[in-house]
């Protein structure tokens, strides 16, 4: 099963392929532009390129969470709104997990930190001859790798 996993971010969304468990792309997408509707256009295009590539079986998503920042938590729902019609429109089985399930079924702990998820995410996707990529991307693979172990148990 191969399994799309997504971290939504304005700035930078994270993106990790992952099959049989095992990662086989991993990367973050960086809009260019500075208005935020461009920014959207961008990832969305370079989502559905992704989608188009990599013909995942499911796209995982990590649900919207509680933002401090009410702008922040605005252009988050923006972007995940926008992410999923993009997705819609592919025809791709779309999943939602929490960052509690997320950190659960990486780490083992409901309440780890994002410096365990990225070190058991390493060890387990990435190996020993790992490149460096951005916590962005890392993020994606722990939503990828819940994705793929949820949907697992129920085929």
């Amino acid at each position: 099963m191969k399994v799309l996993g997504i971290d939504p971010g304005v700035t930078a969304t994270g993106y990790g392929v992952i099959e049989n468990e095992a990662c086989i792309d991993v990367g973050t997408i960086r809009p260019k532009a500075k208005q935020g509707h461009d920014r959207l256009i961008t990832i969305c295009e370079q989502i559905k390129k992704l989608v188009t590539e990599c013909t995942p079986d499911y796209v995982a998503l990590e649900k919207v969470f509680y933002h401090k920042n009410i702008q922040s938590l605005i252009q988050s729902s923006e972007l995940r709104g926008a992410i999923i019609i993009t997705l819609l429109n592919c025809g791709v089985n779309v999943v939602e997990y929490t960052p509690t399930q997320i950190k659960l079924t990486t780490t083992g702990n409901g309440r780890a930190s994002k410096q365990q998820v990225r070190y058991m995410i390493e060890k387990i996707m990435l190996g020993q001859q790992h490149k460096r990529v951005s916590h962005h991307a890392t993020d994606a693979l722990s939503i990828a790798y819940t994705g793929a172990r949820k949907v697992s148990r129920h085929l």
